[in-house]
């Protein structure tokens, strides 16, 4: 019989008072929850109620002693079901509308009954050594406009705490119109707005719109940052490689989520949460260990372009760097433990 450990786990939000990630370790399910930043909560009753908190609550109710047998054996699509409409249920019987007050999570998960593990949006996991990553193509592209423009800033003679302070990177991809204001040699500036349009114009060709789509259609007014982009993409199965899904009481499309068929000895598992690098989720000795990789990186690249390229700063309060974003993961031993025949 096949028993899930708890090693150790960490959830560690991007400032003190602020956390939108989830852990569980159960009987059945193992799982990191990632609450999308400005999605992560709806208010009631004065309350901030986190969806990571809702999706634990969800699996739990699956993983309760007095759970249907059922219940520990859910494949994927099953256990999406399940999970977005004990979301859902609960914001109807609150008078809450997930139409109108949007709430997003990625996760990774660990199904003990089917030795899975299954990932939905850009969470990641490692499992003896090897790894599984999800990093999405639209972080991808954001990433690519945003170290052009940053490396662009630091030639015009900006220094790295100005581009920090005033995170001028994120000011110019989401109003491309400021370009100027902040690249005051003209032709860099022209350079960076072709760059942008070309990058987001190759996107849109590799998601499948054709040249005459984007041209007609004026797609590229549409569609002139990653940002913007991303809720085209997001749960949408006809992206291509652009597509991925995200948990919102509403609808999951397992299309784009991966599903990885474990060895049947796998001993160690580790998922996390975006906030770790895959290298630091892999290599770290232990939880704690990555926790303070994490601290060193956003310390000695605050505007995370070298060691960190990604696409925020690293997360500054009380005048010292605490993280990249919400850090949580778990680290669980998969053991084979000997059932004991009952005595007539």
């Amino acid at each position: 019989m096949r028993v899930i450990r708890n090693i150790e786990s960490t959830s560690v939000g991007k400032t003190r008072i602020k956390n939108d990630d989830g852990i569980y370790i159960g009987e059945n399910y193992a799982l990191v929850v990632d609450g999308v930043s400005n999605r992560s909560a709806v208010e009631i009753d004065g309350k901030k109620i986190r969806i990571a908190d809702l999706i634990v609550d969800a699996v739990k109710k699956m993983d309760r002693k007095n759970a249907p047998v059922y219940a520990k054996s859910l494949n994927l699509s099953e256990f999406i079901q399940f999970v977005n409409m004990y979301i859902r249920k609960y914001c109807e019987q609150h008078g809450i509308s997930l139409e109108e007050n949007k709430i997003e999570a990625t996760a990774g998960i660990y199904s003990k009954e089917l030795n899975q593990i299954w990932i939905i949006g850009d969470c990641r996991a490692v499992y003896d050594g090897k790894t599984v990553d999800n990093e999405l193509e639209v972080d991808k592209l954001y990433i690519k406009i945003r170290l052009e423009i940053i490396n662009t800033l630091l030639k015009q003679g900006y220094t790295e705490k100005e581009i920090f302070a005033n995170d001028i990177s994120r000011i110019i991809i989401y109003n491309p119109e400021k370009c100027m204001e902040y690249i005051k040699d003209k032709d860099e500036a022209q350079r960076i707005l072709e760059f942008i349009n070309r990058e987001m114009y190759m996107a849109l060709l590799e998601i499948g719109f054709t040249d005459e789509e984007i041209v007609n259609n004026k797609l590229l007014e549409r569609f002139y940052n990653p940002r913007i982009l991303q809720q085209y993409v997001k749960n949408n199965p006809n992206a291509n490689n652009f597509g991925y899904s995200v948990l919102n009481g509403i609808n999951t499309p397992i299309e784009n989520c991966k599903i990885i068929d474990l060895p049947k000895n796998v001993k160690c598992i580790r998922i996390s949460s975006d906030g770790f690098s895959m290298k630091i989720l892999r290599d770290s000795k232990d939880l704690g260990y990555a926790i303070r990789k994490n601290r060193r990186l956003a310390k000695i690249d605050p505007i995370s372009i070298n060691e960190n390229a990604g696409v925020h700063n690293s997360v500054m309060q009380n005048e010292k760097y605490l993280s990249i974003d919400d850090s949580s993961a778990i680290e669980i031993a998969i053991e084979e433990k000997i059932e004991e025949k009952s005595r007539d």
